[in-house]
């Protein structure tokens, strides 16, 4: 399924992958709603939604990545998750009505489709197979978000960041000896998605690479004993 939609601003049409939410639509349906969406670009560092807000609308994205940080209560900033191509967010407060959970910037150029609340309304109405949609998504995320909170609370830094590793670097088909990250993720954005602190981090990555388990430099990390990795 695509989705094509224009921007009033640029005569360029913006193809979009297929989204889970609209599994089931056909084609022409899917060009039709295509019509209600509103395409905005938004450069690095630009926040979409605040952590707090009223706003309830829904962002498909196009192109580029975001990031989604909370706030704790002692104001240390929290790494919550990462928002690429294909995704959607801001579906909670669509649903409950309840102020934003998160705030949500672009960490590249992006381009969002965004739905209003009012036709994202008209649409679940319409076409009761994207509820079904957003439920099945929504059981999704549930499972992982206890997957990753177990993981917090049972292992330690170390093992947490072995697993940030491993998992990202399945995620980029590189989870063998050889295997490259590069970009690689820095200690703090690290330390923010796995709940622990940037020298804790360091320190971890640099055990690591004095035991052969990786090579760490700058931006770049080569996997060497993918046994050690997920031992």
């Amino acid at each position: 399924m695509t989705l094509l939609i224009c921007e009033p601003s640029e005569p360029d049409t913006y193809h979009i992958p297929d989204f889970s939410l609209f599994a089931g639509l056909d084609q022409e349906l899917c060009d039709g709603l295509s019509d209600d969406v509103v395409v905005t670009s938004y450069k690095p560092g630009q926040i979409i939604i605040e952590e707090g807000e009223l706003s309830r609308d829904i962002y498909l994205v196009l192109s580029g990545k975001l990031v989604g940080l909370l706030l704790s209560e002692n104001g240390k900033e929290v790494s919550y998750t990462e928002i690429t191509k294909g995704s959607y967010f801001g579906e909670i407060s669509a649903l409950d009505g309840r102020p934003r959970s998160i705030t949500i910037s672009a960490e590249t150029d992006c381009k969002l489709g965004r739905i209003s609340h009012a036709v994202f309304q008209k649409w679940m109405v319409a076409h009761p197979v994207i509820l079904q949609n957003l439920a099945i998504n929504l059981a999704q995320r549930n499972r992982a978000l206890t997957e990753r909170i177990y993981g917090l609370v049972v292992h330690d830094v170390e093992k947490r960041v072995c697993l940030y590793l491993s998992r990202l670097a399945q995620s980029k088909e590189q989870l063998f000896p050889g295997g490259v990250l590069q970009p690689a993720a820095t200690h703090e954005a690290m330390a923010a998605f796995i709940g622990a602190n940037r020298e804790a981090v360091s320190r971890v990555i640099a055990r690591l690479s004095r035991k052969g388990v990786i090579e760490a430099s700058r931006k770049k990390i080569v996997f060497r004993d993918i046994r050690a990795l997920l031992d």
